[in-house]
């Protein structure tokens, strides 16, 4: 029967081995989440006091509009962001409810 100790230094030395080699993958995913996340908190600061549509919200946050589109899209799935009326041949958005359990600043409902 083989020793379990044995076996699991094995799989952590296995696991250290894969790490070191992917290193710069793993670097270069974390600094993509960080940004991304600063991308979003930059969208979502700008829905604070106005409602904007997708080419207003480019201009206010300096990010690209098929960017901030994506963004819009996975914001308005998730109910963080809400679809108000056409502006013209644009949806304006205002921020939604923050998911249950996601500790956010303090935020009236704007329904």
């Amino acid at each position: 029967m083989p020793d379990k100790t044995v076996e699991n230094e094995a799989g952590k030395e296995a696991l250290k081995k894969l790490r070191a080699t992917r290193k710069d993958q793993i670097a270069a995913a974390t600094s993509r989440v960080k940004e991304q996340r600063r991308e979003v908190k930059a969208i979502k600061e700008s829905l604070a006091d106005s409602e904007l549509t997708v080419p207003e919200l480019a201009a206010a946050t300096g990010l690209p509009v098929d960017q901030v589109l994506w963004y819009v899209a996975t914001l308005k799935k998730y109910g963080e962001i809400l679809e108000g009326p056409k502006a013209g041949s644009y949806f304006r958005y205002r921020l939604g409810q923050p998911p249950a359990g996601e500790p956010e600043a303090e935020q009236e409902s704007t329904n």
